[in-house]
């Protein structure tokens, strides 16, 4: 998948289960290290960073198998090197997830600097501080090249952000450390209470789980076990937006509603409608989407921050196209990335009335009426996603090349999409 052409004004209609979360496995398969049973991972979703992983993986020694459809098996008992490929490893920036497993297995850990999205400067500062203070120490050559005499827990960390690969990752160095190690300002998103869930099931002592305070007590080993990956709220997220910008009735199987209930309030603010039964959220047709002011009666927003004070970063170009579609205006803010924004010039091109301030602030000047054209994605995940939606909802056809990076968290999204009414061909 490249070059996408798309004949928007089709409903996105119909049932449909959304993608499992790869940021969940990402830290999981790096997890399973710290145990030498077996492990069964199932609602393995198919994206190109999950295969990147189990090759990284396998190159450490580690068994995979597949005994079923998106199920994988794994087994990390001659697991017998700490030195990731190198040429793996700059691929997929989720290979940082080795560094505390491997750490804790054989008291070293090297891995080399990752890639992932162009989000602008992305900084290592709060996970490799955070190792140190469990007991690592860095080579003054590589900052990705660790050592340890020992793991130490009986800790409290202060994180300087809510960083993901920084919490995952002082959990994973906690787990089989010795004593109790304390995380305050922890990063506390589905995909990390997936993982914290995950290393309980096998074994390990972890309170606070969704909360921005960890408590982990030391244990002496993790066994073995199943564990069922749960659904990606980013993916939810966009078929929400997909089906009401286009007018379509959806139902989105097993959504895990109290994950998706701080995006639904801010979705609110757009005047979005939704309705719950059990695990099920359905959007119905015939939204009258608008863009509300605050109580005061001035201009409203969507500020990104980490889960779950404010909406999700990954979701804010997505919530752009929707509010886009909206009558009236709300500011749309975020202070993590400096380049997210820079998708906007293309979907300024299918008609979006949208102004930057700056790489932080977007302010939308509703309603848009979404025409096809020609762009070109950024190498970003979600303003690639963004295009596509804004194209499922525009009059005409547009042709939008570099969608590659799409594969790296959603390996089906374009059939899913066609089964839900889309007209989409893949060049």
């Amino acid at each position: 998948m490249n070059t996408l052409k798309i004949e928007g004004g089709y409903p996105i209609s119909g049932e449909i289960t959304p993608t499992p979360n790869k940021n969940s496995i990402l830290a999981i398969i790096p997890a399973c290290i710290l145990t030498n049973e077996t492990i069964t991972l199932t609602n393995v979703p198919k994206s190109a960073s999950v295969r990147i992983m189990l090759r990284i993986y396998k190159k450490l020694g580690g068994e995979v198998n597949y005994p079923k459809k998106n199920t994988i098996r794994l087994n990390s008992k001659n697991i017998h090197s700490f030195v990731l490929d190198k040429k793996l490893s700059k691929k997929e920036r989720a290979s940082l997830m080795f560094l505390a497993p491997l750490l804790a297995k054989f008291g070293q850990a090297e891995v080399d600097d990752a890639m992932g999205c162009k989000l602008g400067n992305r900084p290592v500062d709060t996970l490799i501080s955070g190792l140190i203070e469990m007991g690592a120490e860095t080579d003054n050559s590589n900052i990705y090249k660790l050592s340890t005499k020992g793991l130490k827990g009986d800790k409290t960390i202060w994180q300087l952000e809510a960083s993901v690969t920084g919490t995952e990752n002082l959990v994973l160095a906690a787990v089989l450390a010795k004593g109790k190690t304390i995380i305050y300002n922890a990063a506390c998103e589905p995909h990390v209470q997936d993982m914290c869930n995950f290393l309980n099931s096998i074994g390990a002592k972890i309170e606070g789980i969704g909360t921005n305070k960890l408590v982990i007590n030391g244990v002496k080993k993790l066994g073995g076990g199943e564990w069922k990956i749960i659904p990606d709220h980013i993916d939810i997220g966009g078929l929400i937006v997909a089906a009401a910008i286009t007018n379509g009735h959806l139902r989105i199987k097993d959504a895990i509603p109290n994950h998706m209930q701080q995006i639904l309030k801010y979705y609110e603010k757009i005047n979005l409608k939704y309705e719950i039964e059990g695990e099920d959220i359905i959007i119905p047709s015939n939204q009258k989407l608008r863009c509300k002011t605050n109580l005061k009666g001035n201009m409203d927003k969507i500020p990104a921050y980490p889960w779950p004070v404010g909406f999700p970063v990954d979701l804010i170009p997505q919530v752009l196209v929707l509010a886009a579609k909206a009558p009236g205006n709300i500011r749309i803010m975020q202070n993590m990335y400096e380049s997210q924004f820079l998708f906007v010039y293309e979907l300024i091109k299918l008609g979006a009335n949208i102004e930057l301030g700056d790489t932080t602030k977007a302010i939308t000047f509703g309603p848009s009426n979404f025409r096809g054209n020609f762009v070109i994605a950024p190498s970003i995940i979600q303003g690639a996603h963004s295009l596509i939606l804004a194209a499922l909802a525009a009059r005409g056809t547009t042709t939008i090349e570099n969608t590659q990076p799409l594969k790296r968290r959603y390996p089906e999204l374009i059939e899913s999409l066609q089964s839900l009414g889309a007209r989409i061909t893949i060049k």
